[in-house]
């Protein structure tokens, strides 16, 4: 991931505190020193499906904890101070009611990834002929996240065999997808085409799907959902999920999935949010 600068925003602002890399002449007010805890740390893997002699884990991370350095470089010719600065990364860190900033990761003008959380710790060393301050960031949602989602084309997509390729992520992740019936079928069920024994996901809801029906799925961290619009009619799909069902998600590269009457689905839509275990 190549980045060039860092960004602070507090929640539901328009304010940010610029975080250069590149600043030699220090024309910059806030200069990144060092920035901690943007490795990947402490992978977990999770158990969550059998399928055969298959058992599968998702890798995920524990908290993450950022700590940055920033060395203060007021603009002492328009009567800037260190405390000037100071008050402005406290007004930062409290500006909104949730509480919580967004730290951008940035290449130039391009936002790669963001991560949320709420700064912890503010310490400064007042006295210090060349100050700094070090924020300490918690954040509950361990991966780095780009914030607008990539969009797949659904040209020349067919729900017998759909590649989706993720050139950008370096962490598995989830995603969402719209497909809708174009028949009635009792059950919707997608498998691996390369080895369709290996898993598979599969729905029966009573009394099936109908035509043009719209099956809305998320496998995304904290905000997985599952079900299907007839009309203005919603009926959730959880409590349908057959026994042994492996929940999609997507790996960095190609993935490649089938539903198994492929005939009568049609894509609508299918979108994912690059992620990154870190730095």
């Amino acid at each position: 991931m190549k980045l060039t600068s860092v960004e602070l925003h507090p929640a539901k602002s328009n304010e940010y505190a610029l975080l250069s890399f590149r600043d030699p002449t220090r024309e910059n007010p806030f200069n990144v020193k060092e920035i901690v805890g943007l490795d990947a740390d402490e992978i977990v893997p999770r158990y969550y499906g059998t399928s055969g002699a298959n058992k599968f884990y998702s890798l995920s991370l524990l908290k993450r904890d950022i700590v940055l350095k920033i060395n203060l470089s007021p603009r002492f010719g328009q009567s800037e101070t260190y405390s000037d600065l100071r008050d402005y990364l406290y007004k930062m860190i409290a500006s909104s009611r949730t509480g919580k900033i967004q730290l951008q990761f940035k290449n130039d003008t391009e936002v790669v990834a963001a991560i949320n959380g709420f700064v912890s710790k503010f310490e400064t060393a007042h006295f210090d002929q060349d100050q700094e301050v070090q924020l300490t960031v918690n954040c509950d949602e361990p991966m780095l996240k780009a914030l607008a989602p990539t969009v797949v084309s659904l040209v020349g997509l067919d729900p017998a065999a759909t590649t989706i390729q993720d050139v950008k992520s370096n962490a598995p992740h989830g995603f969402q997808f719209d497909i809708k019936t174009t028949a009635n079928m009792a059950s919707i069920k997608i498998i691996d085409p390369r080895d369709p024994t290996a898993w598979s996901f599969e729905l029966r809801p009573v009394g099936g799907f109908l035509t043009n029906d719209v099956l809305h799925f998320s496998s995304e961290y904290n905000n997985k959902f599952l079900y299907y619009t007839r009309g203005a009619t919603t009926v959730y799909l959880a409590d349908v999920i057959q026994l042994g069902s492996i929940w999609p998600y997507l790996f960095p590269g190609n993935n490649t999935f089938a539903f198994t009457n492929p005939a009568s689905l049609t894509w609508q839509k299918i979108s994912y949010y690059p992620t990154y275990w870190g730095v």
